[in-house]
């Protein structure tokens, strides 16, 4: 059975799943990768894409996406490995694999994702009492409800808030601050040169999908009166500088480009 392609009925945004997965994949493949996770050689193994030829992921994605897992996943192990009881929601969890790497054993862990995200990563995963999945948008707030309220409580955005406005993105962290008013969170972010040109980005040609939130530095967080305080931030250019791309580590000297992708942690 394990043979059989899985066929996707992702579009849209959902369908750029695929890009980090891929990423993880070919990064696990290296000899001398950032990361190792084998569970996204199997998934990709199943799934029936096509990455032939120029629809493959770039080297920088590859190694951005690369890093970015290497980042969110020693924030996400410090913050379980100070709380007993945590309690981490992933947003937008599309083919992460996070959990399935990182379970401490008493963590309770909900993915969440649009229906048919959560219906493909069906097909390698299961629900367990500590391992939950919520079918909704982010932006569709019943899923609150189904979130324990009395523990330590972490929110991941990896790959996803770039996709919405920047008022949606206040909308996301007012509503997380009203209910869990002591939560941590670490997301993806990119700055607003990025965010403006879609078109430009070698991996997203193809995909009916469009950039619409970048900011320069969380810092203009505190600014937005959402509940959520910055605490810092991590900049993808800072690790792993023998494993860029060489174009990519000269633009780095630039101060504006090295802080273009980074990894936002804030406190409401």
């Amino acid at each position: 059975m394990k043979n059989i392609k899985i066929k996707s009925s992702l579009k849209n945004v959902p369908q750029t799943m695929l890009i980090p997965l891929r990423a993880r994949y070919l990064e696990t493949k290296k000899p001398d990768g950032i990361i190792y996770d084998p569970k996204s050689v199997e998934m990709l193994d199943r799934i029936e894409c096509d990455f032939s030829g120029k629809k493959e992921v770039s080297r920088g994605t590859q190694t951005g996406v690369s890093i970015r897992t290497e980042i969110l996943d020693e924030l996400t192990v410090n913050f379980i490995s100070k709380h007993d009881d945590a309690v981490v929601i992933n947003l937008g969890c599309g083919l992460d694999t996070r959990f399935h790497r990182l379970d401490n054993g008493t963590v309770t862990w909900f993915d969440l994702d649009v229906a048919e995200a959560i219906d493909l990563r069906s097909n390698f995963f299961s629900e367990t009492e500590r391992f939950r999945f919520i079918p909704s948008s982010v932006l569709e707030f019943s899923w609150i409800d189904m979130i324990p309220k009395d523990h330590p409580v972490l929110f991941i955005a990896e790959g996803l808030l770039m996709y919405f406005t920047e008022s949606e993105v206040k909308s996301i962290l007012k509503t997380i601050k009203v209910n869990f008013p002591y939560a941590e969170m670490i997301l993806e972010a990119m700055s607003p040169f990025i965010a403006k040109r879609t078109n430009r980005h070698p991996d997203m040609k193809g995909y009916n999908a469009q950039f619409k939130w970048g900011i320069k530095t969380g810092k203009e967080i505190d600014a937005w009166n959402a509940g959520a305080t910055f605490i810092t931030e991590y900049y993808y250019f800072d690790r792993h500088k023998d494993k860029q791309p060489a174009v990519l580590r000269f633009l780095a000297l630039f101060p504006g480009f090295r802080k273009m992708m980074k990894i936002i942690h804030l406190r409401f």
